[in-house]
Parts: C-alpha cells; sequence; structure tokens
C-alpha cells in the first residue's frame, strides 16, 4: 500500500491508452501508467487499489497492464518513486471504471458507428447539393467533395469519386469512360473547362454523318473507268 512520504519532491502519474476502449472514467483494454519524476528517481512501483502490480527500475519509468486482468468496477491508479538519496515519493490517484468488453463494444455499436453514418451522410449531401449546382447551371459534373480530375489516358475530365482508394500521399481512381485505374489529383476549373470543350467538340464531329469529298468521290469515278481499259 502507498506511504505518504514527506518530501519536496513529485511524481506526476498519468495513464495512457495502448489498444481498447476509453470514455470518460471507463476504460477497457491495454493501458500503460507513465511516470514523469525527478531526475535521481531510482525505481517505480504501480499500484491498483492497494496490490502493487509491478515495478520499473529504468527511465522512463512505465508500465503496462489490461484490464480484463482485474475485477470490473471502480479502481485507484497509483505509484510510489524512491531516489538514489532514499526518498520515497507517493503520486497522485486516477481512478477509473473497469468496464467489460461487451459494454465496450455496446459502446462502439451505438455511438461511433451512428457518427460515422452521419459523416458520410453528411458527404453525400454536400456532394449532391454541389452537383445539383452545377446540373442547374447547365454544366458538366466535375467537382464534388474531392474535385475533378483528367484521365491521362483518354484526355476526358471526370469527377474524383467518394469510393476512390487514399495511399497515404496520393489517390487511385477508376476514369469512368475508359475504365484506367491512374494516380489522379485536383484539377483547376481552367483545365477542366478546356477538358470539357475538347470533348464536346470531339463528341460532336463524332455524331455527325459522313459525307463524301466531293473531289475524293470524282477521282474514284475516273480511277473506275480507266480501270475498264487495263488489260
Amino acid at each position: 500500500m502507498p506511504l505518504h512520504a514527506q518530501n519536496d519532491a513529485t511524481l506526476k502519474l498519468s495513464l495512457r491508452r495502448d489498444f481498447g476502449y476509453g470514455n470518460g472514467a471507463n476504460i477497457q483494454g491495454t493501458f500503460s501508467f507513465r511516470i514523469d519524476g525527478p531526475d535521481n528517481l531510482q525505481r517505480v512501483v504501480f499500484f491498483i487499489d492497494d496490490t502493487a502490480i509491478g515495478s520499473d527500475t529504468e527511465a522512463p519509468f512505465r508500465l503496462q497492464f489490461k484490464t480484463d486482468n482485474y475485477a470490473l468496477g471502480v479502481h485507484t491508479l497509483s505509484a510510489v518513486g524512491y531516489t538514489h538519496d532514499g526518498q520515497e515519493i507517493n503520486s497522485n490517484r486516477i481512478t477509473r471504471n473497469f468496464v467489460s468488453a461487451s459494454e465496450a463494444g455496446n459502446f462502439l455499436i451505438w455511438i461511433i458507428v451512428p457518427l460515422l453514418i452521419l459523416s458520410l451522410g453528411g458527404r453525400m449531401v454536400v456532394a449532391w447539393l454541389a452537383n445539383r449546382g452545377r446540373r442547374e447551371a447547365d454544366k458538366p459534373i466535375l467537382s464534388g467533395p474531392l474535385g475533378g480530375t483528367i484521365c491521362a489516358r483518354c484526355k476526358r475530365p471526370f469527377a474524383i469519386h467518394l469510393w476512390s482508394l487514399r495511399l497515404v500521399t496520393f489517390r487511385i481512381d477508376r476514369c469512368p469512360h475508359c475504365g484506367k485505374w491512374q494516380h489522379v489529383q485536383r484539377m483547376p476549373d481552367e483545365l477542366l473547362q478546356t477538358a470539357v470543350a475538347a470533348a464536346t467538340e470531339a463528341a460532336a464531329k463524332a455524331a455527325q454523318p459522313h459525307t463524301a469529298d466531293p473531289d475524293e468521290t470524282a477521282k474514284q469515278r475516273r480511277q473506275l473507268d480507266d480501270s475498264r481499259f487495263e488489260n
């Protein structure tokens, strides 16, 4: 059990979540004691309630524990440090409620998941409003939350998809026109509009019916007539 020593040195105890759940005083999973003490600190003993659960003799003084190894409910965490000159220093006390894995899971299901759904829904609403505004302005839909880009293969513009793959510092997306997967980046509106104009012009030319060149037609007719007299 920690004792109260009379000295001016201080021992500051903090708690770090390494893996698991933490919501206010409720915790579950793997956590670590962390100690900030005087330079001549030699050893630290760590306590859960009145039971010593381990010690550390090297700075930085740390000790990891799992809440599942202890009874559920409220516990007091503390530490006692010992200096090279024989001083004994008590830390501050931290109170936490150890909860079960199922209770932690319920929190994730009922709190975190709805927040993620709301976040995704908000992004979809923003994208819909942006696209609606572009439709009303009779402009191609090139920009959403992630902006627009130009395909490296077919040179046609398209909006970067929300489901595109983010790989650390760059994004991979699939061109909806030619199907090529490629590294994409958001392009300025000026370049996008230029690409739109070029794609529109190319589509208009492709839609026009093919008309024969009169000169070419006359040349082909003469060649046909001449071929009649060849042996």
